[in-house]
């Protein structure tokens, strides 16, 4: 399935979740609509009708009194007569609002009654007063029998109205409930519908984008937690993305190989050169002029130069390799102070550069280090870099203490300085400030020392401030158990 249609039917789903609730509630409005209509139209019309039936056959009764009390007044028969026509109307009207049964009840009695007014109304054109008036009390019974019957429609006009009103409270009452409880239910399901598409999408975007971070820090090392399977845009991604590491790390281990073999092959005919130049500065072959002296001297100092490239590039390849192999043993921390001071401070004072080392009376007597890659490939490289940049008058000061269980060193100069937006990658391999810095060296030396002090399960830091100097902070563990440790958390912290 693609993740287009994953998108899609996921999208859909929760669409559908939602509109379910809502055509729910659709449909009970719907019914309590009708109800309410059925009310009005239906049980309201009856009402009506029942109270227009009641106030005719009042008034009908009480004009055919009047009439057989005053037989010439046509106006009560006229009236009689229309009142008894607004009944049988009203029973038409009780028929349509569905009271059929309760309505021809009401019609057989209404009959009645009219027959009998035609009987009453006979004796009286015939002038017979005394049998007409004799007959109205049984006129009058059919009326109350009327009334009765017109008391039992309302009553069941009453029921029907309140079973209806009944009904649609309840539908009220449960449609609200009902809708609560699917719409609790659509919001889980919608929850889980994210859950999924998160476990589905995210979580393997997630670890690409992990892995992909680590292949760009330099760490070409095909992942093992990638979906691989999966037969969607994420899957072949993978996929891609594997074959990438893989022609990574290929092109990486040849171009380390290549290193490896050129910067050895170069050594010897540095070597050639440089012995061939010493001999010659020596007279072996010959009387050497000034300018022949002049010449050599940059030759030699040309070489030496080399040779340091060189020796970087191999410490490089052998470091990206993985070969990078300490002899960690008990380094007397005295002993390197002073080899450090011995060594700079030839080269300190040609410059015209003061040189200050110190070593705190706090500072443990040893530490485990291999104690010639922390003096050449890390104290060395600092020290170099400060003398390069640091300029004639100026101050370099190293400076050893222990702080909070480690022991910390600290190389300051007061030279050009470093912009606040270059210090996250002076570490970097080949990463060189400024067009003073690509005139003195190949960028390597920092990376080296970064990597020595790491493989120490120490760490090293750098702050710098533009024309006032930098300092190189370097903190490393005083016993193996804190450098074991040390090296567990950096090993956890590069695989995540």
């Amino acid at each position: 399935m693609t993740l287009r249609l994953r998108l899609i039917l996921t999208i859909g789903g929760v669409a559908l979740l939602m509109v379910l609730p809502a055509l729910y509630a659709a449909h009970r409005l719907s019914t309590l609509r009708e109800i309410a209509t059925r009310v009005s139209q239906t049980h309201g019309a009856a009402f009506a009708a029942l109270g227009g039936l009641q106030n005719q056959l009042g008034e009908a009764s009480r004009q055919q009194r009047r009439y057989v009390i005053s037989p010439d007044d046509s106006t009560g028969v006229m009236e009689r007569n229309a009142a008894l026509a607004g009944a049988r109307a009203n029973i038409d009207l009780l028929r349509i609002a569905g009271y059929e049964e309760r309505a021809a009840e009401v019609a057989t009695s209404l009959d009645r009654i009219t027959d009998e007014i035609r009987n009453i109304d006979g004796l009286l054109a015939r002038s017979e007063l005394q049998p007409a008036t004799d007959r109205m009390p049984q006129l009058t019974a059919l009326f109350s029998r009327t009334d009765s019957l017109l008391v039992r429609l309302g009553t069941e006009i009453d029921t029907r109205s309140n079973r209806s009103l009944q009904a649609a409270e309840l539908i009220s009452a449960t449609a609200l409930t009902t809708t609560l409880l699917a719409l609790l239910a659509c919001f889980t399901i919608a929850v889980l519908l994210a859950a999924w598409v998160t476990h589905t999408l995210i979580e393997p975007v997630t670890r690409l984008r992990r892995s992909m971070a680590a292949v760009a820090a330099g760490e070409f090392v095909i992942p093992s937690g990638l979906p691989y399977d999966r037969h969607d845009e994420i899957g072949d991604l993978s996929r891609s993305f594997r074959g990438m590491t893989r022609q990574l790390a290929d092109l990486d281990r040849m171009k380390a190989d290549f290193m490896s073999v050129a910067t050895h092959e170069l050594k010897t005919p540095i070597n050639v050169v440089s012995g061939y130049a010493e001999l010659i500065q020596e007279g072996v072959y010959g009387e050497v002029s000034e300018k022949q002296q002049i010449a050599l001297t940059s030759i030699q100092e040309q070489s030496r130069i080399l040779t340091q490239l060189v020796n970087q590039l191999l410490d490089i390849s052998r470091l990206e390799a993985g070969g990078l192999r300490l002899e960690i043993g008990e380094l007397r921390l005295a002993e390197l102070f002073e080899r450090v001071q011995r060594t700079f401070e030839v080269l300190a004072n040609k410059q015209g550069i003061h040189l200050s080392v110190d070593l705190s009376a706090d500072a443990p007597d040893t530490i485990p280090a291999d104690g010639d890659r922390l003096r050449d490939q890390v104290l060395g490289n600092l020290l170099g870099n400060a003398l390069k940049f640091t300029p004639e008058g100026g101050n370099i000061g190293v400076r050893g203490w222990r702080d909070d269980g480690q022991f910390r060193i600290e190389v300051s100069d007061t030279g050009a300085g470093m912009p606040a937006e270059q210090l996250p990658h002076v570490f970097d391999k080949y990463y060189q400030i400024g067009e003073q810095a690509r005139s003195k060296g190949a960028g390597l030396g920092l990376a080296i020392a970064h990597e020595v002090v790491q493989a120490h399960g120490g760490t090293i830091s750098v702050i710098s401030e533009v024309g006032a100097g930098t300092t190189f902070r370097i903190d490393l563990p005083t016993t193996r158990e804190q450098m074991t440790e040390a090296r567990r958390l950096q090993g956890a912290a590069d695989d995540n």
